[in-house]
């Protein structure tokens, strides 16, 4: 006899739960580092029917072999660990690619368009269409790596608690971070991809007026359009206030989605066209933990701990001295933007 049972909300949140065992893996990673024992043996003790958890904290172990292990979303470890990142969000909707093993891809996108003629007379010749066609490159991959610490009063939590302090220390850690780089208009280097902005001519904003707000926004629309570009479900982003301002005055009709970032200033705003829009990201993630490491606490240029000459970092804190946990996660990605699919308006005037 088969049985069946309500729908409940959390049947529905399936990035909820995807977040949920990027949580729980890393935390029962931590907690292990702790007690000195397996994260495995702390994962099935404190979720033992969370299978996804246990996938995630197994393939993100090395040196252990992932070959035999089923496929994972390495999205939704970005996702999980960035919550709010507008940038994770605009990369969700694009094209996803898989660069295991793989150091670029090129993305045809046409360079030079004009309209081609469809209907012909019968048993005329038909058109060949010519397009001029560019590429855009996808890779080589950069390193992201997610730092944060807490201190190991974390052992005496029960561990659905410690799967939430560690959730909250990552996001802080990484949302405003990602989306800089990732809206910025730096080029590409070794340590990062260039920002989808990069080279990117930001269009001039229309003076203030009643209109100035649909007038901005249907010129963004209107250059993606121009650079042969479907402009379909274009995604806006900017940061806080003009995301606010933003939801309250389109109403909701409106049918293209707003995302509001930190990692863009004030009176920006971008929009993006999802083909347009590439990113992908290269084997597993690693989990490590550790309470004896030396870590330099600076955000914008952390250096050696111990540099040339015998200088030394600072500030720096160990983890034994102060009872902390360090946890680090590490990934590779890459991401890119076809030329006329981003567009920008910097110094809005509503």
């Amino acid at each position: 006899m088969q049985t069946t049972r309500a729908l409940v909300p959390e049947d529905l949140q399936n990035s909820h739960h995807e977040r949920r065992s990027w949580h729980r893996a890393i935390t029962a990673s931590a907690l292990a580092t702790l007690q000195r024992s397996d994260p495995a043996d702390i994962l099935r003790a404190a979720w033992p029917r969370d299978d996804q958890a246990a996938l995630i904290l197994r393939a993100a172990q090395s040196p252990t072999s992932t070959e035999d292990f089923p496929a994972f979303d390495k999205t939704g470890l970005f996702q999980s660990l960035s919550p709010s990142s507008a940038a994770v969000a605009l990369f969700e909707r694009g094209l996803k690619l898989d660069l295991r093993g793989v150091n670029t891809i090129s993305i045809p996108n046409i360079a030079t368009w004009e309209p081609q003629p469809i209907f012909v007379t019968e048993g005329g010749a038909g058109p060949n269409v010519q397009w001029g066609l560019g590429s855009t490159t996808v890779g080589p991959t950069r390193k992201i790596l997610i730092m944060a610490a807490t201190t190991a009063e974390l052992e005496n939590a029960t561990p659905e608690a410690a799967s939430a302090i560690i959730g909250r220390l990552l996001a802080d850690a990484s949302n405003k971070s990602i989306d800089t780089v990732a809206f910025g208009t730096a080029a590409a280097d070794d340590a990062q991809p260039a920002g989808l902005l990069h080279g990117v001519a930001p269009l001039a904003a229309v003076a203030a007026g009643p209109d100035a707000m649909a007038e901005d926004l249907g010129g963004l629309i209107g250059a993606i359009g121009t650079s042969g570009i479907d402009s379909f479900g274009a995604v806006f982003v900017c940061s806080p206030r003009e995301a606010t301002v933003f939801k309250t005055k389109v109403g909701p009709k409106f049918d293209h989605p707003v995302l509001s970032t930190l990692g863009l200033p004030a009176k920006t705003v971008a929009c993006f066209a999802l083909p347009a829009v590439a990113s992908g990201y290269q084997d597993a993630p690693q989990i490590e933990t550790s309470r004896t490491a030396t870590v330099h606490f600076e955000d914008d240029s952390p250096v050696d701990i111990v540099g040339s000459g015998g200088a030394v970092a600072l500030p720096t804190k160990t983890a034994f001295q102060t009872d902390l946990i360090s946890i680090r996660v590490r990934a590779r990605a890459a991401w890119a933007v076809t030329p006329g699919g981003a567009q920008v308006i910097n110094n809005v005037n509503w």
